[in-house]
């Protein structure tokens, strides 16, 4: 039997990297997978994985919670025979409601292959008294169905931020088998033994009224001798564009810097950005959110990508003239 957990939250939360941390504690004697699903369909998420050595399956390009049927089951069902993995991690996309996935999961169909573990929920505290946050549903559906919450990003809190997540996981019915604080995405791999309580489950759902402009697809990659492809995406009231970019390409790493500097103050209105790119300096893993980039060096790509997030329709061709003039020279 192959146990089972959700990790979510809402974009940018930090779950790749807390997916990362609890991998790197995972037993030595036994295997570890993730099925990883993107709002976009560049799949940068699951490169950053694959290139920390992990066993990943994607589902790009939707929410799994609208694509819990034939596309997702299909992923789990490959990934299950070919890896039979001791545990499997389940990264929804930032903007998904988990409580399809969960409903799947629990079905007949797997019941003599998974067994639920505990599911983890990222916050960041900070957003707790935001609006656009707190009167979202799949916020609030993710708080929901978890059964560990865990305040991330708590350096950058306030002690009123804090207080607010208190107050979050004090009032949770049925309460939370536990909760957490921490800072980039470092979870304790204990929290996965706690129990789940499938009674999460038959708590009011909130709705789940969106449309996406297609179903998940299958992960992409360039063709021989294509260079460049531009792959964008709606749903969810979200806009995606993203980029694979040829290996052999050569960026500056500065120049990358001003042009993720510039993403807040621009037309687009980002709300994420994530690349895994090759530079000048190296290979990195470039995370923008909330006006903060975040670097972190990786193995040797065969392909660079880059996908941003927004809240209106982006201005795909500037967006790609700026992003090409950041080519190193040498």
């Amino acid at each position: 039997m192959t146990r089972v957990h959700l990790i979510t939250g809402f974009l940018g939360v930090g779950k790749t990297t807390a997916i990362l941390d609890l991998l790197q504690q995972s037993p030595e004697n036994e295997k570890w997978a993730v099925l990883v699903n993107e709002f976009g369909e560049v799949g940068v998420d699951g490169a950053i994985l694959e290139a920390s050595g992990a066993v990943v399956r994607e589902v790009p390009g939707g929410c799994l919670c609208c694509v819990s049927g034939l596309p997702f089951q299909m992923g789990l069902n490959m990934l299950l025979a070919k890896e039979k993995p001791d545990v499997l991690l389940i990264e929804p996309t930032g903007l998904g409601h988990p409580r399809k996935v969960l409903t799947t999961l629990r079905s007949d169909d797997y019941r003599e292959l998974l067994t639920a573990g505990a599911n983890l929920c990222l916050i960041d505290p900070r957003h707790l008294k935001d609006p656009r946050y707190t009167d979202n549903d799949t916020y609030n559906d993710q708080i929901t169905l978890a059964d560990v919450l865990i305040a991330n990003k708590t350096d950058l809190c306030s002690p009123d931020d804090l207080a607010a997540f208190d107050a979050l996981v004090a009032s949770a019915k049925p309460a939370k088998a536990a909760s957490a604080r921490t800072v980039q995405g470092q979870v304790d791999v204990g929290l996965l033994a706690l129990p789940a309580n499938p009674d999460r489950l038959q708590l009011k759902d909130r709705g789940h009224h969106h449309h996406h402009s297609k179903e998940a697809s299958a992960p992409v990659a360039l063709s021989q001798g294509e260079e460049l492809r531009r792959l964008e995406s709606h749903g969810e009231g979200h806009f995606s564009c993203g980029w694979l970019i040829t290996g052999e390409w050569v960026f500056s790493l500065d120049a990358l810097r001003h042009w993720f500097d510039q993403l807040e103050s621009g037309e687009n209105k980002v709300v994420r950005a994530k690349a895994l790119i090759r530079t000048e300096q190296g290979h990195f893993v470039l995370n923008w959110r909330d006006g903060v980039l975040s670097e972190m060096p990786t193995r040797p790509l065969e392909e660079s990508r880059l996908e941003l997030i927004t809240e209106t329709a982006p201005v795909a061709d500037v967006l790609e003239s700026s992003l090409m003039k950041c080519r190193s020279e040498e």
